[in-house]
């Protein structure tokens, strides 16, 4: 697997690409081990742990015990609030990454997260392109059978 494909996949089977975080630069990714980055909530993330130190899997969807109450809780977390819709598509993401694999689906991922206007960054929480300004959400096309 390419390094640098596995390095925008979280372990809870979101496009680390689309964080608002990683795009201003205050976090490399959740699979960062760089301890000098300012985004430091990741070190004691439960979902992060548990691939690392305790299932030794590569993302959620890749443990015998998926869905567990850990990665159930943040699926479900904040119904119904559109700031927080992508995590309410990990359940399709990590049975993409089951079926495609991590480096096609960070590939995908990185099509998916471009503005369809001027073909920069959409990010997370405000579904906005980091350049035009252009509201769209990716993941909403995409289960509509569009982009």
């Amino acid at each position: 697997m390419e390094r640098d494909k596995a390095d925008a996949v979280s372990y809870c089977g979101l496009y680390c690409g689309a964080c608002p975080s990683v795009h201003r630069g205050s976090c490399q990714g959740c699979r960062s081990e760089d301890k000098s980055q300012r985004r430091i909530s990741k070190w004691s993330c439960n979902i992060r742990n548990c691939c690392i130190n305790e299932k030794n899997v590569q993302y959620c969807g890749a443990c015998s015990e998926y869905p567990c109450p850990t990665i159930l809780k943040l699926i479900n977390s904040h119904k119904g609030k559109p700031k927080i819709h992508y995590r309410h598509e990990i359940p399709n993401n990590m049975k993409q990454l089951n079926e495609i694999g991590v480096d096609k689906w960070a590939a995908e991922q990185e099509k998916l997260w471009k503005c369809p206007d001027c073909g920069d960054l959409i990010i997370f929480y405000n579904y906005e392109c980091v350049s035009c300004g252009t509201s769209h959400d990716p993941q909403e096309d995409k289960n509509k059978g569009g982009k």
